[in-house]
């Protein structure tokens, strides 16, 4: 069973082959039109809570579809690093580790992410994510001596992202991490969605030279033929090459984790005691700061109220096809850069709460008032 379509965007002609039928890839999929040469085009996950509200019970059901088919493949390791990457799988990686935390305490593990913010005096392992808008990505070395045990020991690394079309990054990735550990010995890469051909997949490994296996809930490929008439918009990438520590958390995955991370549930009820059962709520998480925010649209859901997630995110993005609004606004971040919300209607929502990670300033104000939302700074 296969879907097929052609879709025609501002950029250029995409077509897409997907192995399963059109209800499923409806379910996990939308296309877009990027502000971005290097790709003008992007897969737009429905199930990540990022460019697109997502219920977190499906956001839950995805981590625990993929958990299912990564478990065998663990059953002999020892030591395991389990990596999301920012900013648009930092939730999934998260989400899939925590739910494999759940039934797995034997193993010596580890989860990590990825990350665009350079954050001063900590060492990292630098990488380059070719095709994005922001190539610099950063991947830190837990500070914790037991976490840096593992980090530097693992035989089996655990990569993942929303999708998969080359592998180039992973190459680079998991190239740079094995400079650092030179007892690595299988790699399993896991996305919702992956499209790199059987010549990507072996570029990969041939560039590697390490034993990888690659797991998705959609498979299929890709042909993006580019408008060469459309214009490109200059995006403004951030410069700042600091980042004050108390602008940005450091413990939910950026120096790294091994423990479940529970929802202050006292403060959420404090907040909510005024709401009405029937309130239709939008939890909104801020960049890569999106688990936290799942967890507390999970608890309630759990209690009754109708909840989507969805974060802020800096990625350019096209009106049309499965991007409906755009709204646009100054970065929470310190960084001066513009970051943008998909597919909002306020009128949809009773309630708007802003998970965020950093402490109040005039963006968060400015993006609080923007919306009519409440504050939330999430803490365990």
């Amino acid at each position: 069973m296969s879907f097929q379509t052609v879709i025609h965007l501002l950029t250029g002609q995409l077509q897409v082959s997907i192995q399963a039928d059109t209800q499923t890839v409806e379910h996990y999929l939308g296309f877009a039109a990027r502000n971005n040469p290097k790709r003008g085009f992007l897969f737009v996950n429905k199930v990540l809570g990022k460019h697109y509200p997502c219920k977190p019970s499906v956001m839950l059901q995805s981590y625990q579809k993929l958990v299912n088919l990564l478990n065998p493949l663990l059953a002999n390791s020892e030591k395991i690093v389990f990596m999301g990457m920012a900013e648009t799988a930092t939730a999934l990686g998260l989400g899939i580790y925590q739910q494999w935390l759940l039934h797995n305490t034997s193993q010596s593990t580890i989860y990590c992410q990825t990350t665009r913010y350079f954050l001063a005096d900590y060492d990292y392992l630098p990488f380059e994510e070719s095709h994005s808008h922001q190539t610099d990505f950063y991947l830190y070395f837990p500070v914790d001596s037991l976490l840096k045990n593992i980090f530097n020991h693992a035989d089996t690394l655990v990569l993942i992202d929303d999708e998969i079309s080359t592998g180039n990054t992973f190459a680079n990735l998991i190239n740079a991490y094995r400079n650092s550990n030179p007892y690595l010995r299988q790699v399993i890469i896991v996305s919702l969605l992956n499209v790199a051909t059987e010549e990507a997949r072996q570029r990969v490994a041939d560039l590697t030279q390490i034993p990888i296996d690659w797991l998705s809930l959609l498979n299929g490929n890709y042909h993006f033929q580019s408008n060469p008439d459309f214009q490109f918009n200059p995006i403004v990438n951030s410069t700042i090459k600091s980042c004050k520590k108390q602008l940005l958390s450091v413990s939910y995955g950026r120096l790294g984790l091994n423990q479940l991370i529970t929802p202050p549930i006292q403060k959420l009820l404090a907040i909510t005691k005024h709401w009405k059962a029937s309130d239709k709520i939008l939890v909104l998480g801020t960049g890569e700061f999106i688990y936290p925010a799942y967890l507390i649209g999970l608890f309630l859901e759990q209690q009754g109220y109708q909840v989507w997630v969805q974060s802020t995110t800096r990625s350019p993005i096209l009106l049309g096809e499965t991007i409906k609004d755009i709204i646009s606004f100054k970065d929470n971040y310190a960084e001066n850069i513009t970051n943008y919300l998909y597919n909002f209607n306020l009128n949809h929502y009773d309630q708007v709460l802003i998970c965020h990670e950093t402490p109040t300033n005039q963006e968060l104000t400015d993006l609080l008032a923007l919306f009519n939302a409440t504050s939330f700074l999430f803490s365990e």
